[in-house]
């Protein structure tokens, strides 16, 4: 009688003749079944896989299962959490499809599968709530994965870090004193100012040392502000781009033109990074649904949270950031996860 019998795996289903691709599947967080034909796949679909790479129309069909009508099976799984890819769509991002297959099975480690992030917080218009969501994204993802986390300031004027979190090493002496930074809630911070940004930005240093953070840390995040002078290099970097916005006719107003800007300034950008609409302070429905359709996800006003910083506020951003997030387990952890650097 076994005591401590093993957890079960997470089931993948494999309906591809490339090799490469079972080679590629860590075996020891994946159980598999493998499958060359419609009726093979059907029978495979009672393990409830959470991953399925399939090249369909390589696959036989037998049994009356047309292969047309298991495309519309797999649209349908994939609608419901299912991680559903070819065998080429797997083989050009294995950890990005392994993480994700996790993830959506409720296990916290598919985050460290997952490809790093570099996330501009940005607008032109003030008091849309950049900094307080900045500082929340960074606090909960470190949080919650425990995996190596910055943020760092690119705006306008003095630092809203220094203001919010109190004052730390600056960005400019971090990289021309080689002065060590500091922390908030686990996350290195780079607090900066004007003065700052326009030293560093003829400073040769400057950019080696923004892609030496980078690649140092899993999840980076800038709150920005597009007129300031390091703007332009840290666009070049980005995989996101959260634009923040109020349900105020100014915020509105400045969104539209912070959007032209980035639709003209990531046109020769390859990859581009993905554009987010962001509604933030929705006090009322009303407020929510005249951007419908338009935003990307929204946050309520919850004044007491936005003075706590409380990382909950960024829950609905980390689901556009990574897939499968919103598909967690939410489930209390006694100790702080151990920081890893992916």
């Amino acid at each position: 009688m076994n005591l401590f019998p093993k957890k079960r795996l997470p089931a993948a289903l494999l309906a591809t003749h490339v090799p490469e691709v079972l080679a590629s599947l860590p075996l020891d967080l994946f159980q598999t079944r493998e499958a060359i034909s419609t009726r093979g796949i059907t029978s495979a679909l009672y393990a409830s896989p959470v991953l399925v790479i399939a090249d369909l129309d390589n696959v036989i069909e037998c049994g009356g299962i047309s292969r047309a009508e298991m495309k519309t099976a797999f649209e349908s799984m994939s609608a419901d959490g299912v991680v559903v890819v070819t065998s080429k769509q797997f083989m050009d991002e294995p950890q990005r499809w392994t993480g994700e297959a996790l993830m959506a099975s409720g296990l916290r480690t598919g985050i460290r599968y997952m490809p790093p992030r570099v996330v501009l917080v940005t607008n032109y218009c003030g008091g849309v709530g950049k900094t307080t969501l900045a500082l929340a994204l960074a606090r909960q993802f470190r949080r919650s994965s425990g995996l190596a986390t910055a943020l760092i300031e690119v705006g306008v004027g003095g630092s809203s870090l220094d203001a919010r979190i109190g004052k730390h090493p600056s960005l400019y002496t971090v990289i021309t004193q080689s002065e060590s930074p500091q922390t908030w809630e686990n996350v290195d911070v780079f607090p900066s100012d004007t003065w700052g940004a326009d030293s560093l930005a003829s400073d040769n240093r400057f950019q080696k040392a923004l892609q030496d953070i980078i690649g140092q840390h899993t999840m980076t995040v800038f709150d920005t502000f597009p007129a300031n002078p390091l703007w332009k290099y840290c666009i070049e970097l980005a995989t996101d781009v959260l634009v923040i916005a109020a349900p105020r006719a100014d915020a509105i107003a400045q969104t539209e033109t912070v959007m032209r800007l980035l639709a003209e300034e990531t046109a020769s950008l390859t990859p581009k990074p993905r554009i987010h609409l962001i509604l933030n302070q929705v006090r009322t429905a009303g407020e929510r649904i005249q951007m419908a359709g338009v935003s990307n996800a929204w946050v309520g006003y919850d004044e007491r949270k936005a003075e706590a910083l409380d990382g909950r506020l960024a829950d609905s951003l980390l689901k556009l950031l990574y897939t499968g997030w919103k598909r967690r387990k939410n489930k209390k952890n006694k100790k702080a996860p151990k920081e890893d650097k992916a």
